[in-house]
């Protein structure tokens, strides 16, 4: 049987497999500072050096983190879980894993299709995996909680950011000179999200102006 305490400590968990991944991102910065340091180098010359991989980390930290508060934001709408809910859940830990990797391949390889790939690949696979989990929990309603039900908002934002990333995948795959840039593409839910909302509240004030 599921329990409050249950719930508690998966999301525990999920936090504390995110805050690890997000700390890994930088450990391999911080060996290159100490080996420049001992090559005598500058600091300038240090970030000249690696410029590519301080860049990828602040891009990784900030996917991280926007994949984390989707998350979060998710699961304050949970009351319960189910198996498989469980399942989706330790799958988008694992692609928040193993996304370190793919930052240090970006850091340290000539960029490729494949490079590309596998590092956008493994945000969409992320962000894929946080959609399914929002329509299991808005398809069952013993999973949310009464007072604040899965919201379609929610759903919405979690499925054009997973379209956002597939596009970004395909395009950065497809069209060598753009890659990594392909994820500039994410910005655009931004404004897709504000055309959702203002129609959102335009057919929730309808039923009231026609009732004045």
């Amino acid at each position: 049987m599921q329990t409050t305490r249950g719930l508690d400590r998966l999301v525990f968990f999920t936090d504390a497999v995110t805050a690890i991944a997000i700390t890994l991102l930088v450990l391999p910065l911080v060996d290159s500072v100490t080996q420049a340091a001992h090559d005598g180098l500058s600091a300038e010359q240090f970030i000249g050096n690696n410029y590519a991989a301080i860049s990828g980390f602040a891009l990784s930290f900030v996917v991280i983190a926007r994949l984390w508060l989707a998350h979060h934001s998710t699961f304050e709408h949970v009351r319960s879980y189910s198996s498989p809910l469980l399942l989706l859940n330790l799958f988008w830990a694992f692609t928040v894993v193993v996304l370190p990797l793919p930052t240090e391949m970006v850091s340290q390889f000539r960029t490729s299709p494949l490079s590309v790939g596998v590092y956008i690949g493994t945000m969409a696979a992320s962000s894929l995996t946080l959609t399914a989990m929002t329509l299991l929990i808005r398809k069952h309603p013993q999973l949310e909680m009464e007072e604040n039900p899965m919201p379609g908002r929610e759903v919405f934002s979690n499925a054009v950011s997973t379209i956002g990333f597939f596009i970004a995948l395909i395009v950065g795959v497809l069209v060598p000179a753009v890659n990594f840039y392909a994820l500039l593409i994410i910005l655009l839910t931004v404004p897709l999200q504000r055309v959702y909302d203002r129609r959102s509240a335009a057919a929730r004030l309808a039923p009231a102006a026609q009732s004045s």
